[in-house]
């Protein structure tokens, strides 16, 4: 019996990983809490409020205590497949926004994407969106800013045709030292957050820098988008 108890712990020790939705997941790291406390018991008997702990988390997922192994393996699954739904739902709304934003039939014949440096800011968003969009610019020509004001974070796109003359990693360095917080990436996305200054004007004076530079200086300079 203690064996398949010990069994039972482990597998309440599994709810760790399993980081469900809102209500869901507050729920299971309840009981992924009382199940390290009754993990811990190493004399070779399981207290009774470390039982008690797995039979509440069985209440809670509607299972019985031997199938939590099971149960929870389940939630698992079920939550890999909602992140990859959202990851799906947030690329083709990034791509939707590029769009939208600058393709050559919402302005007359005329593309934004010419090669320059562009910034965008979200009132509202979020890391998650500042990557999602950047991105998707990392595929166009130029250099992208990304401001998501509803946390204070940042991203920088770099096209592959301008990856020799910048690097997404040094300017994102550049806007943390602007605004505050931190950044990391690659040459050709990177992202940062934690920004305790002004993003808006942040972007703009890293924009207005990359500019003056030799790769866009004798090109036009594109206005914000917000």
């Amino acid at each position: 019996m203690n064996e398949r108890r010990r069994m039972l712990v482990g597998g309440i020790a599994f709810v760790a990983t399993c980081c469900y939705w809102w209500q869901r997941e507050r729920r299971i790291r309840e009981s992924l809490i009382a199940s390290r406390e009754w993990a811990a018991n190493t004399a070779g008997e399981i207290d009774r409020e470390g039982l008690r702990a797995a039979e509440a988390a069985a209440e809670r997922l509607d299972a019985r205590v031997e199938d939590l192994p099971q149960r929870i393996a389940t939630l698992d699954e079920e939550r890999r497949d909602l992140r990859r739904e959202v990851s799906t739902a947030r690329e083709r709304w990034a791509d939707a926004l590029w769009h939208a934003r600058f393709s050559r039939e919402n302005d007359g014949g005329r593309s934004f994407d010419d090669g320059t440096v562009r910034t965008i800011e979200f009132e509202r968003g979020e890391l998650a969106d500042a990557r999602a969009l950047a991105k998707r610019a990392s595929d166009e020509a130029g250099v992208t800013l990304i401001a998501a004001h509803g946390d204070g974070s940042f991203a920088v796109a770099v096209g592959e045709t301008t990856t020799d003359e910048f690097s997404a990693t040094d300017i994102a360095d550049d806007l943390a030292d602007e605004v505050g917080g931190g950044a990391g990436g690659n040459e050709r996305l990177a992202a940062g957050g934690g920004a305790t200054g002004a993003l808006s004007e942040g972007c703009q004076r890293i924009q207005d820098h990359l500019l003056q530079s030799d790769t866009f200086s004798s090109r036009e300079a594109p206005a914000s988008e917000s």
